[in-house]
């Protein structure tokens, strides 16, 4: 069975177990206290009853032995003497105590009406003595002719021990829930901070390794708040290495790419194009251009690890939309723009303009020839791009975010970085990208889902009509 898994509840349940055995032993202790305190109240009351009834016994044993008692029964000393309990906690008791009046002989004399005729004793040793149903205690005379024994029911005794059990257990069913309740809100208040602490660490990814703050928390937990800020700077400063590095790698390659691109060109003019030595060139041309692309694309990266916050005049989507398209497809034979009622965004043009350029670069890539690749936004800030995929499975879909992952069509030119690049400009931005497949079968397409509300500009409050005068 599993147990408790938040640490409020493990602590209340360890608090709960813990106030659960103290309490059962502070109640054993006290009943066993209690027992003994009352055991020596009632033998000394006890004590007390029979020195007190020993002489009105007496007097009523002699009443009666002159033949008075009979004449006078309103001269007897015990007959209007109660020796009942009037009322316990719970129920009514009866009569509890019972006496034997007995001579030196140890004959009995009198006794009362519950007594039994014969002795309930067969000594007559004073003090305190113990039979199986009743505590019974032997008071004598000054001259020694007369006896007393007075017993207790052992039931009623112990009887007002239950009722005390019964009472502890009653408040210990009411405390112990609303004790545990309390504990479990102490604790899950305390652990707040913590909480909060938490979140905040999952909050920070690649674009964003700002340290910590305290947060209140518990003097317990600033070594592991510390400990994590140290964390996230060094894998702030082993990015940015990173990140740097690649940036000025890709910029620095570009000028010698382009540099032998272009004498690349001018050999073969030289050459002619019959040659031998001018097909090699044309394969080393296209390598170059490969290279030249994943160089841009090492480039797109880079900024997008960099992107901010965009403070300038708003972008319309439209217009990225179209300049983007006449760049990928000049005959406007695939790309499809569906641009009804599209927004304008709080963004750099040119970060939508590498967002839309690789996804639409992309889905003229994979998708099969001559299929159309459309992107559609409307006024909901909400964009999407489709492109017929009938080759990829959805167990694949996340994995293309990644960098220099490829779907299965990996004979199609690309360093797997378009998906990627786009990630990491939503993940910069705080743009959503979700990546579905609707269809099946040939008509299975690839959709491309981007939710730019979040930049979309605040609208301007009109200002105050001037008051006429």
């Amino acid at each position: 069975m599993r147990g408790p898994s938040t640490l409020a509840a493990r602590i209340g349940a360890r608090i709960a177990l813990s106030l659960l055995v103290v309490w059962i032993l502070a109640t054993v202790i006290s009943l066993l206290v209690l027992m003994r305190e009352m055991n020596a109240s009632y033998d000394k009351t006890l004590q007390e009853t029979a020195q007190r009834l020993l002489p009105l016994a007496i007097s009523d044993y002699q009443l009666h032995r002159v033949g008075l008692f009979e004449l006078r029964p309103d001269l007897s000393l015990l007959q209007n003497l109660d020796l009942g309990l009037t009322h316990r906690i719970l129920s009514d008791q009866p009569e509890y105590l019972l006496y034997q009046l007995r001579d030196w002989q140890g004959k009995v004399l009198l006794r009362s009406h519950n007594a039994p005729m014969n002795p309930m004793l067969p000594n007559v040793k004073p003090g305190f003595s113990s039979l199986e149903h009743f505590r019974l205690y032997t008071a004598s005379s000054p001259d020694g002719r007369f006896h007393i024994q007075v017993a207790e029911s052992v039931k009623h005794r112990y009887g007002a021990l239950v009722d005390s059990l019964i009472l502890f257990l009653l408040v210990f069913i009411l405390a112990l829930p609303i004790s545990v309740l309390l504990v479990y809100t102490a604790v899950k208040g305390q652990l707040v901070p913590i909480s909060r602490f938490t979140k905040a660490i999952a909050r920070r990814h690649g674009q964003n390794l700002k340290p910590i703050d305290p947060m209140n928390l518990p003097d317990d937990f600033l070594e592991v708040q510390q400990a994590t800020n140290e964390l996230l700077e060094r894998l702030r400063s082993a990015l940015n290495s990173e990140r740097e590095f690649a940036a000025n790698a890709a910029h620095e390659l570009r000028t010698p790419l382009a540099v032998a691109s272009v004498q690349l060109q001018r050999l073969r003019q030289e050459l002619g194009g019959e040659s031998e030595q001018s097909e090699r060139l044309v394969s080393v041309s296209q390598s170059l251009q490969r290279l030249t692309r994943l160089v841009d694309k090492l480039l797109q990266l880079a900024r997008a690890d960099s992107a901010g916050l965009y403070s300038g005049t708003p972008t319309s989507v439209a217009v990225v939309a179209n300049m983007v398209a006449r760049e990928l497809d000049p005959a406007n034979e695939r790309i499809e723009l569906l641009m009804e009622q599209a927004p304008e965004l709080q963004l750099d043009p040119d970060a939508l303009a590498v967002i839309l350029s690789n996804l639409l670069e992309n889905g003229l890539k994979y998708a099969p020839i001559s299929s159309p690749v459309i992107l559609r936004a409307g006024a909901d800030a909400k964009l999407q791009v489709e492109n017929l995929a009938p080759n990829l499975d959805s167990a694949s879909l996340e994995g293309l975010k990644e960098r220099f992952a490829r779907g299965p069509e990996r004979s199609k030119p690309g360093a797997g970085l378009g998906l990627a690049i786009v990630s990491a400009f939503c993940q910069q931005l705080g743009i959503k990208l979700e990546l579905s497949l609707i269809g099946a079968g040939r008509g299975q397409r690839l959709r491309v889902n981007l939710d730019f509300s979040a930049l979309k500009p605040e609208p301007l409050q009109a200002l105050p009509s001037p008051k006429s005068g």
